[in-house]
């Protein structure tokens, strides 16, 4: 991968391509988060992660999960699965807010008891595929869907592949499948029925297989002959002529084609026309069914930044085309057709300065410019997908010119984009999140991810992220403090780390309505604290925390007013500690937190005012541990810890239960890999717990249920 850098360098792709490769290692990482916990520096910035140059070549998915242990993920979910929305819950020991422990009415019965045998697992809720730049996209016309396989996030090179309909995602799992790449060829061979997928890159090695995908299976082809080990090829199918036509590529060594390929009836046959457009990759090829023709845009050599021209191609012929207008020269652009509308939409790429997300028709030899207000941003190596007479055109994944890596998909026709929903949040670490108990709803707000801190704000029910417009937010931030005061009614967000740095605001949300406080008094400003409604007290309770300095202070908040409580004995000042309150034996349970290059290995309870230091007490208990998440699970009576980083080299992946004073470590057959700074609430109306984003080696945007 570093070879392939250099070489695109001197063929002056310029750094905004190779941005596409530019991920932060895990050495950076935690340098930058010692720095975090070395405060004497002065309090703890947003991190600006989006200059650091370090490159990690694409590898092993520390976080990801083996495709089949997603069967064995359904298999170990918890009995009855909890109850479905609108079930009542019986709850016992008091009301409604008061700590009660509170378990579905009916057949469930009251919580089930801890079990090693009958342990719920971690799974995805409703999967998207993470996100990536050059995956290869193509709709499947025998199978009826959208079909997505590989691509990278410049750490991972992804072998998975998936489907996509009706706006929702399905991980398939056939038996056999391509090995891993990105920058393949993929398109429906409607002659043979199958999708046709060749070549890519490994993140090492060029490719020259063949596959095909027919009914969610792959099968591996063997033609006598091949165009190639090639990646960034242009592959589309010729329906007027009937064979798939592959233009292009290149090699490992950067060593661009100007070939052109027929396959036809399971075998590749060269092609020799009299005229051809000059060598290139990451050009665009579609299939323009209304004029019958393939046409050709675009794309960049070794020797020309970026193309600007286009050619069309049929009966074994290429004709360069001169339209009164064009695109601007671009390459690593999408196309494709939209039978609805009877013409192709080419969108984004490079145009050698930067991405852009202009989007362009083409219908009758004729480019045309299109207003859109709203379109995906702007971006490169996506993929797109042809729409039928039904169906829209369907983009999804890419990279932003910053090297952020997308997930998004969108449906295009009749010059108009929208958001194909489900989607998600943007990858991110350090957000905070709480279930909202009053609207019903986990709520999301802020965080940090490649393009800098966020201030956007969703909630997340019954397995679907929706984003909330308030008139008025909190401003920007990560690692705020965001719990839900069940005795006033409403979320309660306090501080967090802003552009200037540590922050010392309180914020209401209620009704999706942000509401700025206005308490006598208040914490100092710090970000990185624990907070949780302490049930047993009736009020929510802060501690700790980093700005100015590292705190060892007690708050608690109630009718609008916060109060040091200024117990008579402290756990010792830190930042990052896990803090949740522990319904099943009813006080506030905090569990480590570190400072400088030190992580604490205690647990702590909170009651009635006072601080109880357990660890000397506890026999198993887990290593010291900051930036996990640290969650009352309800539904099977017993606090979850998961994740986290030993403040060195160490990043954790391992589940930990707490009840009944003690700590027990869980096997649960799948986790969501290791993970620190993710955010994580139970849902009451699932009955789940919930963890979105985090880090390993880059953010995360995935969501998990447990």
């Amino acid at each position: 991968m570093v070879e392939l850098r250099t070489v695109e360098s001197r063929a002056r792709i310029g750094t905004s391509l190779g941005r596409r490769w530019a991920v932060l290692a895990l050495a950076v990482v935690a340098v930058e988060l010692l720095s975090f916990l070395a405060v004497s520096a002065g309090p703890y910035p947003p991190r600006s992660v989006g200059t650091l140059t370090a490159i990690v070549a694409p590898g092993g998915d520390v976080a990801g999960v083996a495709a089949q242990q997603l069967s064995a993920a359904a298999s170990s979910l918890r009995g009855g699965a909890g109850p479905a929305s609108g079930v009542p819950w019986a709850c016992a020991g008091g009301a409604r807010g008061s700590g009660a422990h509170c378990a579905a009415a009916g057949a469930l019965g009251s919580p089930r008891p801890l079990s090693l045998t009958t342990l719920p697992s971690w799974l995805p809720a409703a999967p998207v595929p993470p996100i990536r730049q050059d995956p290869a996209l193509v709709y499947d016309a025998r199978d009826k869907y959208v079909l997505l396989f590989g691509g990278t996030d410049g750490v991972t090179v992804y072998g998975d592949t998936w489907s996509f309909s009706g706006g929702l995602w399905t991980h398939l799992q056939p038996a056999t499948s391509p090995p891993a790449r990105y920058g393949a060829g993929m398109t429906f061979d409607s002659l043979d029925n199958y999708v046709l997928l060749f070549g890519g890159f490994s993140g090492s090695i060029g490719l020259s297989d063949t596959w095909k995908f027919a009914a969610g299976l792959w099968t591996h082809l063997t033609p006598t002959s091949n165009p190639g080990a090639l990646f960034y090829g242009s592959l589309s199918y010729d329906a007027k002529d009937g064979y798939a036509v592959f233009f292009g590529g290149s090699t490992a060594a950067i060593t661009v084609k100007g070939l052109t390929w027929q396959f036809k009836a399971g075998q590749w046959t060269q092609l020799t026309p009299v005229l051809s457009p000059p060598a290139r990759y990451f050009a665009s090829l579609a299939y323009d069914a209304k004029d019958g023709y393939l046409v050709l845009f675009g794309g960049t050599n070794a020797t020309v930044l970026v193309f600007g021209d286009t050619w069309n191609f049929t009966a074994g012929k290429w004709t360069k085309l001169t339209p009164a207008k064009s695109p601007s020269s671009r390459a690593a652009s999408g196309m494709a057709y939209s039978a609805k509308d009877g013409e192709l939409i080419l969108f984004g790429g490079y145009t050698g300065i930067t991405y852009t997300s202009d989007s362009w028709t083409f219908a009758s030899g004729v480019w045309t410019k299109i207003s859109a207000s709203v379109h995906p941003s702007s971006r490169g190596d996506f993929g797109m997908a042809d729409g039928t007479t039904t169906l829209n055109v369907v983009l999804f994944g890419g990279v932003r010119a910053t090297g952020a890596f997308l997930n998004d998909a969108w449906w295009f026709h009749g010059s108009v984009w929208a958001k194909a929903l489900p989607h998600a949040p943007a990858a991110r670490w350090g957000a905070a999140m709480a279930y909202d108990e009053a609207d019903g709803y986990v709520l999301l707000f802020g965080g940090y991810n490649f393009a800098g801190v966020d201030g956007d704000t969703w909630k997340f029910v019954h397995g679907l992220w929706t984003v909330l417009h308030p008139s008025v937010s909190p401003a920007a931030r990560l690692d705020a403090m965001m719990a839900y005061d069940q005795a006033d009614g409403y979320v309660l967000l306090f501080g967090g780390s802003g552009v200037s740095g540590a922050l010392a605001d309180t914020w209401t949300f209620l009704a999706g309505v942000w509401t700025l406080g206005t308490p006598t008094s208040a914490p100092a400003a710090r970000e990185s604290a624990g907070m949780t409604y302490d049930a047993a007290d009736g009020y929510v309770l802060l501690f700790g925390g980093a700005g100015a300095t590292l705190f060892s202070d007690t708050w608690s908040y109630s009718d609008g007013q916060w109060t040091n409580v200024a117990p008579s004995y402290n756990p010792s000042a830190r930042a990052i500690p896990q803090m949740t309150y522990d319904s099943q034996d009813g006080y506030v349970l905090l569990f480590s937190g570190g400072q400088s290059a030190t992580n604490y290995p205690d647990t702590w309870t909170y009651s009635a005012g006072n601080w109880t230091n357990l660890t000397s007490g506890l026999g198993t208990s887990p290593a010291g541990t900051i930036e996990g998440v640290l969650v009352d699970d309800t539904y099977d009576g017993y606090v979850v810890l998961y994740g986290g980083w030993d403040g060195g080299g160490g990043f954790y992946n391992d589940t930990w239960s707490f009840v009944n004073d003690g700590w027990t470590k869980l096997y649960p057959a799948v986790n969501p890999g290791h993970n620190l700074r993710g955010a994580a609430a139970f849902d009451t109306a699932d009955n789940s717990i919930v963890l979105f984003g985090g880090w390993n080696s880059r953010y995360l945007g995935y969501s998990w249920l447990y």
